[in-house]
């Protein structure tokens, strides 16, 4: 039996290769299933490109992975494989098909979902010859109705998954976009890599989604796993540097402690960055990891305004907490990147105003401004349900706000207020320079064109 999994990423090209379906593909040839990848993000005709891979295979499956932002691009990619394979069983997974498992089947291109982790799943029903009732973890269409069976149960050992197949993605493309460490020395040659899964916090723009793909407890690799991995990357592809994409890295500070020792002990030679929580974060914890490497922090701040991160967000930081953080990393000599999102419910003009002066007072290197986007079935979805203007196909965080009504501000206002906080960090009195030296050389024109995509 031969399958296809598709990452259909049709717009937004980006360094992190998506090491979900990679790790899906490196379990089903673990388990000595065959299996081809096809990653559409470097493709300039990924449609075509799939119906002649389906038109020659005659694959019996067809697995699609999708975020909200991918799942019309999935769609299309469904009907057209249909068109020239209909034999052909198409599925859906990853973070949309698992967060709205009843309206994905229904939109007619697709046979089945996967729901929440699939490297069990997907296995076991293609070992059964597609066998989709009474299936684990799948959701399917029968005469028009969703058939809901019982839910797979969460991978206990991560340990046990085999290190993602990178060696079906194009991986040169990825180490020549990757800039998740281009603050600490631009053109940081590095990639990606995930420690755990799960999330403890209850944030409105990602729960209980998060909980619902990976379970309520968070479940961590051990250090020798994830030393193994960072030594292997290393072997095969001389990077320089990592990104763990994980979120909750200081929630477990002696697994923390035990890994950054392991780091040192097995002299793996990489710097690396990591994603903190605020109210996460400590010196102490700092300077462990930067002797272990870290030189970068990412921190989800969100907003300036404590009603926002409160009543809308519940994001459970403070603004203090924020400037804190943000400035003993500062003070360690380690490079900061802010994430923050403009445009939730009731936010005002003023509150956006203030995150943008906020990004400046404080010392970051990097920045992202997003669109606030109600991600389906969310805490925030579910507050914010009838002021939403657009459909999942037209979800986009980077440039397409999808709220309208009295509670929120125009989208042309906001869209503005995100170029002029773009405009006011990077072209700044204390980064223009920096700016300019990051886009001279081919590889930072390259970068620059996709960042401006997103403007």
């Amino acid at each position: 039996m031969r399958t296809l999994l598709v990452f259909p990423r049709f717009r937004y090209p980006s360094g992190d290769p998506p090491l979900g379906i990679a790790y899906l593909a490196a379990v089903l040839r673990q388990r000595g299933l065959e299996v081809d990848l096809f990653d559409a993000t470097f493709e300039r005709e990924p449609l075509r490109r799939v119906r002649d891979m389906v038109d020659e295979q005659r694959y019996d499956l067809v697995g699609i992975s999708a975020l909200t932002s991918m799942i019309e691009d999935a769609a299309e990619l469904g009907r057209s494989i249909k068109e020239t394979s209909p034999e052909t069983t198409v599925i859906a997974g990853g973070p949309h098909p698992t967060a709205d498992p009843e309206h994905t089947p229904s939109t007619g291109a697709l046979d089945a979902v996967v729901v929440a982790e699939a490297e069990e799943t997907l296995p076991r029903l293609i070992e059964s010859g597609l066998q989709l009732e009474g299936q684990p973890g799948v959701w399917y269409l029968d005469d028009g109705e969703v058939v809901k069976n019982e839910p797979a149960a969460a991978i206990k050992d991560l340990d046990a998954l085999p290190f993602p197949a990178w060696e079906m993605l194009n991986m040169d493309s990825y180490l020549a976009l990757w800039y998740q460490l281009d603050a600490v020395r631009y053109g940081v040659r590095g990639t990606s890599i995930m420690a755990s899964r799960g999330c403890p916090y209850n944030c409105s723009y990602c729960q209980p989604t998060l909980r619902t793909l990976f379970g309520r407890i968070v479940r961590k690799r051990s250090p020798e796993s994830l030393v193994a991995e960072a030594l292997e990357l290393k072997r095969r592809y001389d990077i320089e540097g990592l990104m763990w994409l994980d979120d909750t890295f200081l929630l477990d500070r002696q697994w923390m402690r035990e890994l950054c020792q392991r780091f040192i002990d097995d002299r793996v030679g990489l710097i690396w960055g990591c994603n903190v929580r605020a109210d996460r974060c400590d010196r102490e914890s700092l300077e462990i990891m930067k002797a272990a490497g870290l030189r970068m922090v990412h921190v989800g701040i969100e907003s300036a305004s404590q009603r926002i991160l409160d009543d809308i967000y519940h994001k459970g930081i403070t603004v203090e907490q924020v400037r804190e953080t943000v400035h003993t990393a500062h003070d360690l000599g380690l490079r900061v990147r802010g994430y923050f999102m403009f445009g939730a419910p009731t936010e005002t003009e003023d509150e956006i105003r203030a995150s943008i002066r906020l990004a400046n007072e404080l010392p970051l290197d990097d920045v992202t401004f997003s669109i606030t986007t109600p991600l389906p079935h969310t805490d925030l979805y579910e507050m914010s349900h009838d002021q939403i203007a657009r459909d999942f196909s037209h979800f986009d965080y980077y440039k397409s706000p999808v709220y309208e009504g009295e509670q929120v501000l125009p989208p042309r206002a906001l869209d503005w207020l995100k170029k002029v906080a773009y405009i006011k960090f990077y072209l700044g009195p204390k980064r223009i320079l920096r700016t300019i030296r990051s886009v001279l050389g081919l590889s930072g024109i390259r970068k620059a064109l996709l960042k401006i995509q997103r403007f």
